[in-house]
């Protein structure tokens, strides 16, 4: 068994190394586009396999989509062959550094861009440290409801190689029927890595943790060094600010750790880590770049694939920086040459999604555009207070009582350095964006402009305000390269001899943010892993437990093939399928499911000795066994739920189950037992 740093840099491999592959083989050098697009193109090569293997019937898997990817690596070698040997070398060449911008030299740029990069690292190395103190080990399933799902979906893809959008979820695991459409970018990936390691709970988290410690750094480091660019910064000073962003970008409660403690909306955290670097790469796309145009098409399919809202987060952001970007005479220039580019990402975009939408239009069970907000309206100063505060809210800070007030204050501060300095505008027009989406909201949930804007994010509080989080790291790597500049600068009076005013900023940057770092940022560190903790390494309720491992392995030796297990999916059972593909009846945690006839089982069961319907259904799908846990978590429901309750625990059919004929008690294990069913036979 690999040791669990070797764990965590397979799920970094898998993750990053299709997409950056692909980029080297294309021909893209720049760091810039590495970093922001390799984790989206991986995604967006990972729905293109999908789609090919459900046309063809192959088999979605690991070899597959290595083949596939050699097969890409080719091809793509060969068109840059053809494309070099017909273009001028220096059409080819990367973009040449701007002589206008505000850049070190010699050894302080070479000590800048170390520095950044070692700052970026020990962000990586935090995240990390503090994730697995939250989750104890990797494997550590997460107790949330959403997360059903995900390894339902993750087992069903590696054990049937099935992934396309059109093939995915089926409510009916045993016969794969029932098709409702989920986004499977997510899950396909962790059934990759299934495949490599045969745990599905560890893929999943490590998918989890690549995503938030990894790819979130990059993305925000992508985004700012974007942002430099257009404001004349350049090298040392960008590098140097990237590696503050990815710093400051693993003490965010938002998105990742917040949407792992409510819900576990794990692929929606993840479509939300790689917007700023899609933003970024579109920000600095030039003229007749039609390849990277492509590749980004790809890529934001890809995103679509994680989670469809990630493609209004992306528009919305890159629009709103773009119109930064008239402020300047060169912003005004670039924002020309990006649109013909743009529009090609577009339709490329737009292409690659067909087969999705059509899936979401044919096989989806309705709207998120209708919900109600999930929070009160307050007053627009409150609302206000929201940017600067950063409360945790949620389900774990249901008072508002705790926040991450250093944060949101040097987002502020960020802002009004961004604005004086003239050096962000593309930052300050996506900021001013979300900042009204989110004050509007609060102060009107349910009406006006940010409500308008929520409902692509089910109005819920926590999923819009995260777009405010994803700009605070550059805005902080502005306040630390804006006080860089004013140290060097030879415009104010400044006592420090030329040579060694960048060592002076070097020193400054280190030890405010090694100040921030071992008291403030310690503190939301240690908070987040707390927070971790409560839906895995200690969680405050139990879906899985040791219990529901001892009866499923139990029921693997003594099912028999093609003998389906009624259970109710909001307690442990469905690990009986994710780990040992057992035909289970339910999926649905909440209970509410599109076949009626599983709704029936869970509310009548118990009435199989003298209900003939009842009877009628567990003979035609072979129901001889049934899995009990009476201590099952407390799930809310859509509103329309079966049983008129707003909650649901554990399903009324599943109760007072002792001595009803032809029922026996096999298994016992604390508040699980398993029950084998033995109908009379039909007269």
């Amino acid at each position: 068994m690999l040791s669990e740093a070797a764990q965590l840099a397979v799920g970094a491999l898998v993750v990053l190394l299709p997409g950056l592959a692909i980029l080297l083989t294309a021909g893209l050098r720049e760091r810039l586009w590495l970093a922001g697009l390799s984790a989206p193109l991986t995604m967006g090569f990972v729905l293109l396999v999908s789609l090919f293997t459900g046309v063809t019937g192959l088999r979605f898997g690991l070899l597959t989509v290595v083949i596939a990817l050699v097969v890409v690596l080719l091809l793509t070698g060969a068109g840059r062959l053809l494309i070099v040997r017909r273009r001028p070398p220096a059409e080819l060449a990367e973009p040449a550094e701007d002589d206008r911008l505000r850049a070190l030299a010699g050894r302080p740029a070479l000590i800048a861009q170390i520095l950044g990069a070692v700052i970026a690292l020990g962000g990586v190395v935090l995240g990390v440290r503090m994730w697995h103190k939250g989750l104890g080990s990797w494997a550590t399933p997460t107790q949330e409801h959403d997360t059903v799902t995900h390894a339902v979906l993750t087992a069903y893809t590696h054990f049937t190689g099935r992934a396309a959008p059109w093939q995915v979820l089926p409510i009916d695991v045993v016969n794969d029927t029932n098709i409702q459409y989920y986004p499977p970018g997510f899950t396909d990936v962790s059934a990759l890595l299934t495949d490599i390691f045969g745990d599905t709970m560890l893929s999943i988290n490590l998918v989890t943790v690549v995503f938030t410690v990894i790819v979130m750094p990059l993305s925000v480091a992508a985004f700012t060094a974007a942002v430099l660019r257009h404001g004349r910064v350049g090298r040392g000073w960008v590098e140097l600010a990237a590696g503050v962003a990815a710093l400051v970008s693993v003490q965010l409660y938002r998105p990742a750790i917040a949407f792992a403690h409510d819900g576990g909306v794990l692929p929606n955290a993840a479509a939300l880590a790689i917007t700023p670097g899609l933003v970024a790469v579109m920000l600095v796309i030039g003229k007749r770049h039609w390849g990277r145009a492509a590749l980004i098409g790809v890529a934001m399919a890809g995103a679509f694939n994680l989670h469809p809202s990630a493609l209004t987060s992306i528009a919305f952001t890159t629009v709103a920086a773009m119109l930064g970007l008239l402020v300047t005479r060169s912003g005004r220039l670039a924002f020309a040459r990006s649109l013909l580019p743009l529009v090609l990402a577009a339709v490329v975009t737009v292409v690659l999604l067909i087969p999705s939408v059509l899936a979401l239009l044919r096989l989806g069970g309705g709207t998120v555009s209708d919900a109600p907000a999930n929070i009160r309206g307050v007053a627009l100063g409150d609302a206000f207070g929201v940017l600067a505060k950063l409360p945790y809210g949620g389900y774990f800070d249901p008072g508002n009582t705790l926040s991450q007030l250093t944060l949101g204050v040097l987002g502020l501060v960020g802002v009004v350095f961004a604005v004086l300095s003239r050096r962000a505008w593309t930052l300050v027009g996506a900021w001013v964006f979300w900042a009204a989406v989110v004050v509007t909201y609060h102060n009107s949930p349910n009406s006006g402009f940010g409500a308008m804007v929520g409902r692509y994010y089910y109005r819920v509080a926590s999923r819009i305000d995260s777009h405010i989080y994803l700009l605070i790291p550059t805005l902080v790597g502005v306040i630390f390269v804006v006080i860089g500049l004013v140290l060097v600068s030879g415009k104010v009076r400044n006592p420090i001899p030329a040579k060694a005013r960048p060592a002076i900023a070097f020193g400054l940057t280190v030890v405010l943010l090694g100040a921030l770092t071992v008291t403030t940022f310690r503190g939301y560190m240690n908070t987040a892993a707390y927070s971790l903790s409560q839906r895995y390494s200690a969680p405050q309720f139990s879906r899985y437990s040791d219990q529901d491992d001892a009866a499923a392995k139990w029921l693997k030796e003594h099912a028999a093939p093609g003998e389906a297990i009624l259970n109710n999916a909001n307690d442990g059972s469905t690990l009986l399928y994710v780990d040992y593909d057992l035909p289970i009846v339910n999926i649905v945690p909440d209970g509410h499911s599109p076949i009626k006839e599983n709704e029936l089982l869970l509310a009548r069961f118990n009435t199989y000795p003298a209900d003939p319907q009842v009877q009628d259904i567990l003979r035609r799908k072979n129901v001889r066994w049934i899995y009990v846990d009476t201590v099952a978590p407390t799930v809310g429901t859509d509103g329309r739920h079966w049983s008129g309750d707003l909650s649901f625990a554990l399903a009324p059919g599943l109760s007072n189950l002792a001595g009803l004929p032809g029922l026996t008690k096999t298994f016992s294990s604390g508040s699980v037992s398993v029950y084998r069913l033995d109908l009379p036979p039909q007269s």
